[in-house]
């Protein structure tokens, strides 16, 4: 079943250097052309040539061809264009490079964000410590270690650099958005892979919820991040650090009611850590 819209942030899309450098024609056509590559069967990619995309819009060439020459819209008319590579990262870590776009012939036209987002919405953690038990859980697509589906290349978009979209729903103390632009904090999105907790927002809510923040470990943090990444639930920088404290809270009272799960062979009592059959 295809979604019926996609997020947009004004932020983004005017703080994209980019875009900036195009004519308002061609930004109209980029808005509509966003519109066309959500409803693409292969999310945010169309394997037509310029032309068919300009008659599909109802658009001049001219404009296409100039969001192509100011690196707006990446792709290859004609040729091999060479594979669209993704690192994910976790936890201030790189980790392994996954091939999002294997190397192919054009025509090919694509949006790096809106192909990395659609990855990364359908990776789900394998955790349930931090949600109500009965959110069914989603398989991540398969991929082999050196391609399939996900480094980012140096065509990606880099800081700033988002296009208003995204695939999934995502800001002054700040945070990161997905595409590595600042973020306010009352400002509410979506989990994303290289979210971190910051200091002000952690103290508060440790404070009143009387957690330690040396309770809040890099192991915590990474399996929190992982069980929420592409959930289809929003929240602001503050609203996720009281998640996260909320969270460790429960665990460290689970632990005190039953020491004996934090012994050797706890992992296998299911029920002493509140998992639901």
């Amino acid at each position: 079943m295809k979604r019926p819209s996609f997020q947009f942030y004004p932020a983004d899309w005017r703080n994209n250097a980019k875009l900036r450098r195009c004519s308002w024609e061609a930004r109209g056509v980029w808005i509509e052309l966003l519109g066309l590559l959500h409803d693409s069967d292969n999310y945010g990619v169309l394997a037509w040539p310029l032309k068919e995309i300009a008659q599909a819009l109802g658009a001049p060439l001219k404009a296409l061809k100039e969001l192509v020459d100011k690196g707006v819209l990446y792709g290859i008319e004609k040729g091999v264009y060479e594979p669209f590579i993704y690192t994910p990262r976790s936890g201030r870590k790189d980790g392994e490079p996954l091939t999002l776009l294997p190397a192919q012939q054009g025509p090919l036209w694509f949006s790096p964000r809106m192909v990395r987002d659609e990855y990364v919405r359908t990776v789900r953690g394998e955790s349930t410590r931090f949600g109500d038990g009965d959110s069914p859980k989603k398989k991540a697509p398969k991929h082999s270690p050196k391609g399939g589906l996900g480094a980012d290349i140096g065509a990606a978009p880099s800081q700033r650099q988002g296009d208003g979209s995204t695939s999934s729903s995502t800001s002054t103390s700040t945070t990161t958005a997905p595409n590595g632009a600042s973020v306010e904090a009352r400002q509410r999105f979506e989990m994303h892979l290289d979210w971190q907790p910051d200091e002000l927002n952690l103290k508060a809510q440790c404070r009143a919820m009387a957690v330690s923040p040396d309770d809040l470990t890099a192991t915590l943090v990474d399996e929190f991040r992982a069980y929420w990444v592409n959930r289809d639930t929003a929240d602001s920088q503050g609203g996720w650090c009281h998640r996260l404290v909320k969270s460790a809270k429960g665990q460290l009272a689970r632990a005190a009611a039953n020491p004996a799960s934090t012994t050797a062979g706890a992992d296998d009592d299911w029920a002493g850590q509140g998992v639901r059959l």
